[in-house]
């Protein structure tokens, strides 16, 4: 499970408060990742145009090569 945790709040927290039991109780009805993520930003023309020239083929052998070494880690 992942909980966002404030830099202030780092030092008085440990893992086991946050489990399935105690999170719902926490979120309520606000979304704390909503609230830490920054506002979003326009990428430049250029950046964009730039990775369209990536080969798709180049995109499929590096999720290809991630599929992989997630299988390792999982064999072990």
């Amino acid at each position: 499970m992942s909980y966002p945790v404030g830099w202030s709040d780092v030092e008085s927290v440990t893992p086991a408060d946050f489990t399935v039991r105690t999170v719902p109780g926490l979120l309520g009805d606000r979304d704390p990742w909503a609230e830490a993520l920054p506002a979003p930003q326009r990428l430049p023309a250029d950046l964009v145009a730039e990775g369209r020239t990536i080969p798709v083929a180049r995109v499929q052998a590096m999720h290809e090569g991630k599929r992989r070494a997630k299988a390792r880690r999982e064999a072990g």
